[in-house]
């Protein structure tokens, strides 16, 4: 108990020394410097007036996008001269115009009227197909056809042969050529001979006498004379008079004869785009209007390349026959 008394005293001594140092001993200060807050002035000032805004200037609007007109394909072919068109009644009062009668005007030269040229036709000109048959397009065989022009004077000439295993069933070349001259309405044939194959039974030709107006026919060792009209065309030259001068209107009518027969056919004509191994092609696509039974043989002229066909289709109602697509075009002016 005495001890528990002692250790009391002695903490109270202790405590009591701590105050009496506290109070009157040397003075501590913290190594803080505590600067005083600066004042604050609070300053009313007149605010300016606001500025107006400037409007904006406005930005000129964009012309509306416009498509290109589509270019006809076709070119204009030769044309005969046409006499000049006669001028709009004036709208000049009566009193002014008897006043310019009485006075005679200086007479002006006349206009020198410059004929429209025929279209140039290239000099050579070879094409090669490939031979499809049927709605299928199973590969056949090939043909080539070939023009060429000297002076006046034009000789066209097809081949077409079977190839692969075709060749065992289709033996042979099926030949055409067409002779003729070239004049300004377009090409005039002088004879047009086809060799369906061997045999003098298989081979048409076709006569055109310009001077009696007179067309022979023979096939088959019968022979036959009918009327000759202006503008009639064999199968190999109908399909050049049309690169000589493509059709303008919607649909065309032409005489043709194959050898064996003479006809008049109509063709529709739109303007359509082809692809072919050349690549996609601008072309005027002609059909045969069909009637029952005939076959309906459709053209393509290619406008980048003369108008020269490019496809030429001869399928019937069932959708049989041949389809000649070309791959390659050799060109020399």
């Amino acid at each position: 108990m005495q001890d528990l008394l002692k250790k009391l005293l002695w903490v109270l001594a202790l405590s009591l020394t701590a105050h009496l140092i506290l109070l009157f001993g040397p003075r501590f200060s913290l190594p803080v410097d505590l600067a005083p807050a600066p004042a604050l002035e609070a300053r009313l000032e007149k605010t300016p007036p606001p500025t107006p805004a400037q409007p904006e200037t406005p930005k000129p609007a964009k012309p509306p996008h416009r498509a290109k007109p589509k270019p006809h394909l076709a070119a204009k072919p030769a044309a005969a001269v046409r006499p000049a068109e006669p001028e709009a009644p004036s709208e000049t009062p009566v009193a002014e115009t008897r006043q310019q009668a009485a006075t005679p005007a200086p007479a002006e030269p006349e206009a020198e009227t410059a004929e429209t040229p025929a279209p140039a036709m290239p000099q050579r000109v070879t094409i090669k197909f490939t031979v499809f048959k049927g709605l299928h397009g199973l590969n056949v065989g090939r043909a080539e056809q070939s023009w060429q022009l000297d002076g006046e004077r034009y000789t066209i000439t097809s081949v077409a042969q079977a190839t692969g295993l075709f060749s065992l069933f289709a033996s042979g070349r099926h030949i055409q050529e067409s002779h003729g001259e070239i004049v300004r309405a377009g090409l005039k044939p002088s004879s047009f001979r086809a060799e369906r194959g061997q045999g003098a039974d298989k081979t048409d030709t076709a006569r055109f006498d310009w001077n009696a107006m007179t067309l022979t026919l023979a096939s088959g060792g019968d022979s036959r004379t009918l009327k000759l009209e202006e503008g009639t065309q064999d199968l190999l030259s109908m399909m050049y008079q049309l690169a000589f001068a493509p059709p303008q209107q919607s649909s065309v009518r032409m005489r043709i004869t194959n050898g064996r027969k003479l006809d008049s056919y109509s063709y529709w004509v739109v303007e359509e785009a082809l692809d072919t191994r050349m690549g996609r092609l601008n072309t005027l696509h002609l059909g045969k209007q069909r009637e029952d039974g005939d076959k309906d043989t459709e053209i393509w002229l290619a406008a980048d390349y003369h108008y020269l066909p490019v496809k030429i289709s001869q399928l019937d109602k069932d959708g049989d026959g041949l389809v000649l697509l070309a791959n390659d075009i050799d060109i020399k002016p």
